[in-house]
C-alpha cells in the first residue's frame, strides 16, 4: 500500500470511528438525540450540500478500498517461473534462480565479486550478472565462460529455458584483495 492511501485509510478510519462514538453515545442514551435532530434535518431536508460531498467522499474512497482489497501484489517470493508435469504444476521462485545463478558464476576461475538479477520476461527468462574479476583472465574468455557455464547449469538444474545471460564487468579487483583473499580461501 502506498503513502497517499495510508493517509487516505487512516483518514478514513478517524472519520469512522469518530462517527461510531457518537452512534454509541446516542443510541445508548448518553447524549440526548435532539442534541442531533438540527443535524439529521438539514440532511433528511436536502438542504445543505456539505453533507451530499461528505457522503460522495465516503462513497468513493469507500469503493477505492472495497476493490483494491481484491488486487493482490506478489511478493518476490510469489513470483518465479510455474511449470505444469505429469504429476502436477511446479514453481520456481526467482530467488531460487538466483542461488543456482551465483552457484554456478562463482565455479568460473577469474570471478571475485558479483550480483545478479533474474528477470522472468514473455520472451524468456533473462539474466544479469554484474561482476568483479581478478584482471587476470583474458575478459573475452571469461565472459563467455560465465554465460556458457551459467545458462547450462541453470537449464540442466531448473528445466527452464535462458533466453539471455548478460555479463558487466564492473571493477577489477585490487591485487592485494585477491592475495588476502586467496590466503583465507
Amino acid at each position: 500500500m502506498n503513502l497517499f492511501d495510508r493517509f487516505i485509510l487512516a483518514i478514513y478510519s478517524l472519520a469512522l470511528i469518530v462517527l461510531s462514538c457518537v452512534m454509541i453515545a446516542v443510541t445508548s442514551g448518553w447524549f440526548s438525540p435532539d442534541l442531533f435532530r438540527p443535524y439529521m434535518d438539514q440532511i433528511l431536508a436536502g438542504t445543505n450540500i456539505a453533507y451530499l460531498i461528505v457522503a460522495i467522499i465516503f462513497l468513493i474512497v469507500s469503493l477505492r478500498f472495497f476493490f483494491s482489497s481484491f488486487r493482490f501484489k506478489k511478493t518476490k517470493e510469489d513470483r518465479g517461473i510455474r511449470q505444469k508435469s505429469d504429476l502436477g504444476e511446479i514453481n520456481i521462485t526467482v530467488q531460487t534462480i538466483q542461488t543456482i545463478v551465483e552457484r554456478a558464476a562463482r565455479r568460473v576461475k577469474g570471478v571475485r565479486d558479483l550480483r545478479t538479477s533474474v528477470k522472468v520476461l514473455e520472451s524468456g527468462t533473462m539474466i544479469t550478472l554484474r561482476v568483479s574479476v581478478d584482471g587476470e583472465t583474458p575478459f573475452p574468455e571469461l565472459t563467455n565462460k560465465l554465460q556458457t557455464d551459467v545458462k547450462e547449469h541453470v537449464e540442466t538444474i531448473t528445466g527452464i529455458l535462458i533466453s539471455e545471460v548478460a555479463v558487466v564487468v564492473t571493477e577489477v579487483a585490487q591485487q592485494e584483495n585477491y592475495a588476502a583473499r586467496k590466503r583465507v580461501e
